[in-house]
């Protein structure tokens, strides 16, 4: 599941809070092929999937 968030702060404290409750987090950047901005998310990987 990946989750956009535009601010840097929040997008850090939504990594913190999921880490702490056992998910494992990854945080990456990819190009928006609408607007062809790169965007930034939050990728979390449940069940080790």
């Amino acid at each position: 599941m990946k989750l956009y968030v535009s601010k840097a702060e929040d997008r850090d404290q939504v990594i913190v809070i999921l880490a702490r409750n056992g998910y494992t987090v990854r945080q990456g950047k990819e190009k928006d092929p609408r607007s062809n901005k790169t965007v930034t998310f939050v990728e979390v990987i449940e069940n080790g999937k």
